[in-house]
């Protein structure tokens, strides 16, 4: 099971239906918006564990808290939650990096789903927690692997998205968004 689908079945697919009713859309809208801001936060997190500059320890600590994979299972207490909507905004600066980082997925998930950039910022600290609980349920099922035997410059988060443990995440982060994207 991919990182796409355990977040779209978080939930038994009530998931969809949250966020549907979150921003006044039909189930299948809701669904084209998950999997491009998915696949646009996969990119963030890409992006930032590549980076010389980032330290992914803070992320790798998010991955390990149990709490966001308990989230894909009731996602409708996490989204109707306002103090969860903070801790989204705080999830969201490390997958992003800054609020300009949110600005440009908002923007380039607007560019591509057509719905409004604001419409979609909304959405993006509702749905990190979830993000990052695909993330560590791909973890602890054994379907992403923390520390790949293949790479030993890679650990932590970039090992994570190094699915084939070839050294580079670039081509895994890139076919699993070009798989839900088209």
């Amino acid at each position: 099971m991919g990182l796409m689908d355990i977040l779209m079945q978080a939930g038994g697919g009530t998931l969809l239906d949250q966020v549907a009713k979150q921003a006044g859309v039909n189930p299948d809208q809701a669904e084209d918006l998950i999997k491009n801001v998915g696949s646009a936060m996969f990119g963030q997190l890409k992006g930032r564990v590549e980076s010389d500059k980032v330290d992914s320890s803070s992320l790798d600590d998010l991955l390990r808290d149990s709490k966001y994979v308990n989230m894909l299972e009731r996602p409708e207490r996490h989204l109707e939650s306002p103090r969860m909507q903070e801790e989204g905004n705080d999830i969201l600066s490390y997958i992003t990096g800054s609020k300009k980082g949110s600005r440009e997925v908002a923007k380039q998930v607007s560019e591509k789903t057509g719905f409004s950039a604001s419409l979609i910022k909304s959405l993006l600290p509702m749905l990190a927690p979830l993000i990052i609980g695909s993330l560590s349920k791909g973890v602890q099922s054994g379907h992403v692997n923390l520390n790949p035997g293949g790479s030993k410059e890679l650990g932590g988060l970039a090992g994570m998205l190094d699915f084939d443990h070839d050294g580079s995440i670039i081509d895994d982060v890139a076919g699993m968004a070009m798989k839900y994207i088209f």
